[in-house]
């Protein structure tokens, strides 16, 4: 039996379980179906059921993107990412969300892109950012259901070694709406961001995460920026962890879970069962690393005790259980890679959201 005898509900529910990649395809079989798959509703709906793996996303040394699908067989085939007509030198992911990631290019231009459909949007310059040469800069990606609006922040704060900066404790916060192709300013960060390292937030439960300490008294601590009311609350750091040095590790997410990592005395993961209760941070020991600067990026396919680590030039698998690490043999990429975060493939497009078709 043909599909044009198939009743309409029936394709559509065969077509909301089929991976983003071959629905690209399916555009092309009919106007009908070209059309269903690219209906928004229809878009957010196989969002939902969404359980495609994780993959990486890599920037080269020769500035270019790849994308890595990691599983049980620990040696992968990478894939470069190319936006024609573009040709692009890229510098930077900076976060991740639905299927569509943030990064930066050599020139720190800002684009918003997925690259399972391969389309890239170009985020204008927020006018209330610090000059380039006197500050330093951090972002965060993620989605408001609220407003159903993909939202990028940024804050920037004065160089402190710069001499020519008026005021040092001035930071400036803005955020970018995807919906309206705008920015605006908003309140202030009762937090200081300029302690710790130059990262990206982490997204968890429609809220970005920050490693920072306090105005008063510099202790470390979580600061959380909520997406649909666009202020700060924060989140207690792990008891047993040094309250002037917290803030000197990392923050990921594994598994839908907010995660803390550092090395002050090997490597340390420290896990929230339970999001916002403090009473739930679970630590777990990762020894038998011999990777420098290594980082947890996300869980392998199928498992929730394989961890996928990311170093310079290299990837490992961690198992908790056996206390195990083995190497991933990445082929397709000749040269040296950074790990730059990982994301879910989708059809999910910052073109339509935006307005343009």
């Amino acid at each position: 039996m043909s599909t044009t005898n198939l009743p309409p509900d029936v394709i559509e529910a065969i077509l909301r379980v089929l991976p983003p990649k071959f629905l690209g395809r399916f555009k092309s079989v009919s106007k009908s179906w070209n059309s269903l798959i690219s209906n928004p509703q229809f878009i957010k709906t196989h969002l939902s059921q969404n359980t495609n793996p994780y993959k990486l996303i890599l920037v080269s040394h020769t500035k270019s993107l790849y994308s890595l699908h990691i599983n049980n067989n620990l040696s992968t085939t990478v894939q470069q990412l190319t936006f024609p007509p573009r040709q692009i030198m890229w510098d930077q992911i900076l976060g991740s969300c639905n299927g569509l990631v943030l990064a930066k290019d050599e020139l720190d231009s800002i684009f918003l892109m997925n690259p399972t459909t391969r389309q890239l949007w170009k985020i204008p310059t927020s006018p209330y950012a610090l000059p380039d040469d006197e500050s330093f800069i951090m972002f965060g990606f993620g989605y408001d259901s609220s407003t159903d609006d993909y939202k990028v922040v940024s804050i920037s704060f004065w160089d402190t070694d710069n001499e020519h900066n008026p005021d040092c404790t001035d930071m400036f916060i803005s955020v970018y709406s995807l919906r309206n192709n705008s920015w605006r300013k908003v309140n202030n960060s009762p937090y200081d961001h300029a302690v710790g390292h130059l990262t990206s937030g982490v997204l968890l439960n429609q809220k970005l995460h920050w490693l920072t300490s306090r105005r008063v008294g510099y202790s470390s601590t979580i600061a959380a920026f909520s997406l649909e009311n666009e202020e700060f609350d924060e989140i207690e750091l792990p008891g047993l962890v040094d309250n002037e040095k917290g803030v000197f590790n990392e923050l990921v997410i594994l598994d839908g879970k907010l995660c803390m990592f550092g090395t002050p005395a090997g490597n340390e993961l420290w896990v929230m069962e339970e999001y916002r209760v403090g009473e739930s941070w679970t630590r777990v020991c990762i020894d038998g690393v011999e990777v420098d600067d290594v980082r947890p990026v996300c869980m392998v396919e199928g498992s929730d005790r394989d961890i996928v680590l990311g170093g310079e030039d290299e990837v490992v698998v961690y198992n908790v259980d056996e206390r195990r690490c083995r190497d991933v043999r990445v082929e397709g990429l000749t040269g040296g890679f950074a790990i730059g975060g990982a994301y879910l493939e989708s059809l999910e497009s910052p073109k339509c959201i935006s307005g343009v078709p």
